[in-house]
């Protein structure tokens, strides 16, 4: 791996306002394993792959390999009345 940042990764993460730990958690990885992820040190495997971007709501492609097909899930829920 290049051990460049995932930065749509991190700034999705940001934007959310969760910390790497919180994520690790609901994606069902360890703490360390996804900051390997994110800061470009780990390629995950691809059922984890899946579970990241389910999770921000963007395709694996667009998590991983910096194609943008449609909003992130945070963008989808400011849209949302009440949102």
């Amino acid at each position: 791996m290049s051990g460049v940042r995932n930065e749509k990764m991190y700034q999705l993460r940001l934007k959310m306002g969760l910390s790497q730990r919180q994520v690790a958690e609901a994606v069902g990885i360890s703490q360390s394993s996804y900051a390997m992820i994110e800061g470009g040190h780990r390629h995950p495997r691809k059922e984890v792959e899946k579970k990241l971007a389910d999770f921000f709501g963007v395709t694996v492609d667009e998590l991983f390999f910096g194609q943008d097909y449609h909003g992130s899930r945070l963008e989808e829920e400011r849209e949302k009345p009440g949102g």
